[in-house]
């Protein structure tokens, strides 16, 4: 077995050993990469820095580097805190040994790092300068006078020189030891090699997300953001299915639309017909004009002539009925007066207008008399006066009234005349002048004894006094009241109307006293009608006076009138002429004036044109079928039509635009595309009367839609499926190796069973659609099948939304198939999980391991030493070492354990020892200790040997 193991190495390229000087707490430091190695020394003193270093020359981006935490500042410090730090590696390839060099470039760089190669073996004798190590700045003339030829490298072009891309540098130097089959997949190499070094972190999701770039060829992994697919496949479909609903609700818009078209069509052909005519008459009028003024001017001067010899006579007839009218008007103003005072006068005679001046006069001097007594008086005292003078006044008129039989008669009757005046004394004097007669106010109902009565109290009044009981009136002061007797009538009639002379008088004055501001202006107008009554006297006397001439004025008035008729039929005849001549005149002036006007209206009329503007020759032009003829008297007419036209058809033009923007502003967009409009609303109109076309048009849109979006699904499920296959094959290749202490090992993809569901929804219904199936998934009510798509859409819609779109990734998961030799299956989710150390590290290793080796290329499987390291190593157990490294080496791989004490199960054994009182760590070719197997009774021992292996 060790015989054959040799063979095979011989057969190997690749790394061969790696090397730190001055480093990452190592003075110095070479470990084997040739085959399988145990390093080994206590915890923390940098068995993991040691193979990190590897990551700096064979990842060489930084960026895809991992560090156990630290960042990339504090890295770089760490391996290259010197300008004599220096990691290297030896590679044995096909064109001989390559040495491949990172250097520090010590604190002043900023701890930068330069890669550098040269052809031929490493030594690193070649890196010492005396007692310490060549500083960077002066490697390359050191090198080159040891009779080497280095270059120095970019980060890209070692990474292209690692991978076999082409550089500058091919012909000088071959470093290719990564066989990639695609050199673009050189990310991903170099993520699956920074996970080999770092197994612990390896999980199940790193397994799944390398695993689509290792089979990344196979496969085109698109990213689809179904919501946008969804919306790009339908959007047209939505957008028409909105358009025919706008269409649907604007049946006035585009029927009108369609009037206007109509109406514009036939207004473009009338005015097509009508523009040339109108240029030539326009051209024709302008003589037509010129011609008829002069034959118009020559009409006018000779009834200017004939006008002039009728107005001389008009003025002679016109001064003479002027003479003879202001006569007339003379004789009209005095029968005008004469008319006046007959109408005043004639039923009056001058008695009765002096008798009426008469009477004013008395009303105005006796309304003077009254305000006179009025202002010297004052009203108490008027009143008074008139109490008492009305007092008198009402006892004379009851004597006179009772004159003969009245209680005084009947007391003188009876008693003297000296005992009716004592008893007068004590009465009210009105009583004595009631009457007795029979229903008068005194009722005797017993003379003898009213008579005794009287006796009785006439003997009361001795010597002037009144004698009743107890008590004694002296009459003296007193008077008798007089009352008149039957004789003394007249007298009594002429007191009474005394009295009622000065009570009328008192009354007025009262009167006036109490309005004297309204009784002076009475008297005000009472004076102006006395003025008046003898105005009217006088007038009466010139009444008598025309009456007298009167019928010789009639006379008069009449020979006027008929020599004014004379004169006036006269007039009448020469005015005729006149007026004949002048109809004449202005016939031919209002000919010349509306030949003007028509003129200055066709001109005016011209220059409102605007048919210049317009078009009306182009798109739809409706022939105009009448015969136009055209004459001078009605052009500007026509010509104004023409123009109103041409504004109509302009004002048509906008309505025609707006009442589309009107549709368009609707939602109704798809016929923008076209650039004529004439055809663009000729296809809005055809699509109007052809909706069920349009409905079909847009079923058969939607199934398209569906179909592309399915389409750009199946991209992904064809992917899924495609994976499933690839990995099946994948797995079929790992058991032409033996892998490890297991009897199986699989990478198995489960499918999300809900997404890729709904997935195969709209599969199966874009494929029914492509078969015939008719399903309107814009319909308002849907069949369950198509309620299946809409779910699914809804579903995919929201997963898409919440990872940002959909990949394959999203469509699996993964678990791992793993068959102990006991003939055990279990099924791991996550990697952690499985039970053993042993398994755990299997399984990380044969995904690392196996993806590498699906992006090598085929024919260079394994013929190049590719290190993985494993951590904590001496928590597997020998066997299971044994045959992890047995399983690498077949992959092409060199396993590197690390423990604290040495497995021996390895190739190499690879001590750490601290120099310079343990302030730095040292690894010598002569440290390493080569372990054989042997073998002993029919199994496999193990001896040790401390031989060191030659470098």
């Amino acid at each position: 077995m060790s015989e054959q193991h040799h063979s095979s190495k011989s057969e190997l390229y690749g790394l061969t050993k790696l090397a730190l000087l001055n480093t990452a707490g190592y003075a110095k430091c070479v470990i084997p990469l040739d085959d399988s190695s145990s390093i080994c020394a206590p915890n923390n003193t940098g068995k993991s820095s040691v193979i990190n270093a590897l990551q700096f020359p064979l990842i060489n981006d930084l960026r895809l580097t991992e560090w156990d935490g630290h960042d990339l500042d504090e890295t770089r410090k760490f391996y290259f805190g010197t300008d004599q730090s220096y990691i290297l590696l030896e590679a044995n390839l096909p064109d001989g040994p390559v040495v491949i060099g990172v250097a520090g470039r010590g604190k002043i760089a900023g701890y930068a790092f330069q890669y550098f190669c040269y052809k031929g073996k490493l030594d690193l004798n070649h890196y010492v300068d005396g007692k310490s190590y060549v500083r960077y700045n002066k490697l390359d003339h050191h090198l080159r006078g040891l009779g080497f030829d280095p270059i120095e490298l970019k980060q890209s072009e070692l990474n292209a020189m690692l991978t076999g891309g082409a550089t500058p540098f091919d012909s000088r130097i071959n470093l290719r030891m990564i066989p990639l089959a695609n050199v673009s997949d050189a990310p991903v190499y170099k993520d699956i090699f920074r996970r080999i070094l770092n197994l612990h972190r390896l999980t199940a999701q790193d397994v799944k997300r390398l695993l689509l770039p290792v089979f990344a060829r196979h496969l085109g992994d698109p990213k689809v953001d179904f919501y946008q697919v969804w919306h790009n496949a339908f959007e047209k479909v939505n957008k028409d299915r909105r358009e025919l609903k706008a269409l649907e609700n604007q049946q006035e818009a585009v029927t009108a639309l369609e009037s206007l078209l109509d109406n514009r069509s036939v207004l473009k052909g009338r005015l097509a017909t009508y523009a040339p005519k109108l240029d030539v008459a326009l051209t024709e009028f302008h003589s037509y004009f010129d011609d008829q003024q002069e034959l118009l001017n020559e009409q006018l001067t000779g009834l200017l002539a004939e006008k002039n010899q009728l107005e001389e006579r008009q003025r002679l007839y016109v001064g003479q009925i002027k003479e003879l009218s202001g006569r007339q008007q003379q004789l009209q103003q005095w029968f005008g007066e004469f008319d006046a005072l007959q109408q005043k006068f004639s039923l009056s005679n001058e008695a009765t207008l002096q008798t009426n001046l008469s009477n004013i006069r008395s009303a105005y001097e006796q309304l003077s008399h009254s305000l006179q007594g009025a202002s010297q008086v004052n009203a108490t005292t008027l009143a008074h006066q008139k109490s008492q003078t009305a007092k008198q006044l009402q006892s004379l008129k009851l004597q006179l009234k009772n004159l003969e039989f009245n209680l005084y008669s009947r007391l003188r009757e009876d008693l003297s005349l000296p005992e009716v005046q004592q008893i007068t004394r004590i009465l009210n004097p009105d009583l004595l002048s009631l009457s007795t007669t029979g229903g008068g106010d005194v009722e005797i109902l017993d003379d003898a004894l009213f008579s005794e009565q009287l006796e009785k109290i006439a003997d009361c009044f001795k010597q002037g006094k009144l004698h009743l009981p107890g008590v004694v009136i002296d009459l003296h002061h007193l008077q008798p009241v007089e009352q008149n007797s039957l004789e003394n009538k007249i007298q009594l009639k002429e007191q009474i109307d005394a009295l009622q002379q000065t009570l009328q008088t008192l009354e007025q004055q009262l009167a006036v006293a109490g309005d004297l501001a309204g009784k002076t202006r009475e008297k005000d107008r009472l004076y102006q009608e006395l003025l008046q009554a003898e105005e009217d006297i006088k007038k009466f006397g010139r009444y008598q006076q025309m009456l007298d001439i009167s019928d010789e004025q009639q006379a008069l008035q009449s020979e006027l009138e008929i020599e004014e008729d004379k004169l006036q039929e006269q007039l009448a005849e020469v005015q005729h002429k006149a007026s004949t001549l002048s109809d004449r005149r202005n016939l031919v002036a209002n000919k010349q004036e509306q030949l003007k006007r028509q003129a200055e209206r066709i001109e005016q009329e011209k220059k409102e044109r605007i048919d210049f503007q317009l078009d009306f020759y182009s798109g739809k032009v409706t022939p105009y079928p009448i015969e136009v003829t055209l004459d001078f008297d009605n052009l500007a007419d026509v010509l104004r039509d023409f123009n109103k036209q041409c504004n109509e058809l302009k004002l048509i033009d906008v309505n025609i635009k707006n009442t589309y923007l009107y549709i368009f502003n609707a939602g109704i967009t798809k016929f923008e595309v076209e650039t004529d409009e004439e055809l663009k609303f000729q296809k809005l109109i055809s699509a109007f009367h052809h909706l069920d076309k349009e409905r079909e048009a847009i079923e058969r849109r939607a199934r398209v839609a569906l179909t592309e979006v399915a389409s750009t699904l199946k991209g992904l499920r064809d992917d899924l499926n495609r994976l499933h296959r690839e990995l099946n094959s994948f797995n079929r290749g790992i058991w032409r190796h033996q892998i490890s202490n297991l009897q199986d090992f699989k990478i198995e993809i489960v499918d999300r069973a809900l997404l890729v569901g709904h997935i195969d929804t709209i599969l199966t219904t874009s494929e029914a659609y492509q078969q015939g199936d008719t399903l309107d998934l814009l319909a308002p009510s849907a069949s369950s099948n198509e309620r299946e798509v809409q779910a699914a859409k809804d579903y995919l819609i929201q997963a898409a939304s919440e990872k940002g779109g959909l990949t394959l990734s999203d469509l699996f998961d993964i678990r791992f198939k793993v068959v102990n030799r006991a003939g055990e299956v279990e099924f791991f989710d996550k990697i952690d999980s499985a039970g053993s150390n042993g398994t755990r590290i299997t399984i990380k290793l044969l995904c690392g391991m196996l993806f590498i080796r699906q992006l090598l290329a085929e024919r260079e499987r394994g013929k190049y030493r590719i290190p993985i390291y494993i951590d904590e190593a001496a928590d597997i157990d020998p066997h299971n070492q044994q045959a992890l490294i047995e399983t690498a080496l077949n992959f092409g791989f060199v396993p590197i354990f690390a423990s604290v004490k040495p497995q021996t199960s390895c190739r190499y054994i690879v001590p750490i020892r601290t120099v310079a009182g343990g302030a730095q760590n040292w690894v010598d070719e002569k440290d390493w200790i080569l372990c054989e197997k042997i073998p002993v009774a029919g199994d496999i021992a193990e001896q040790v040997s401390t031989e060191a292996e030659p470098a």
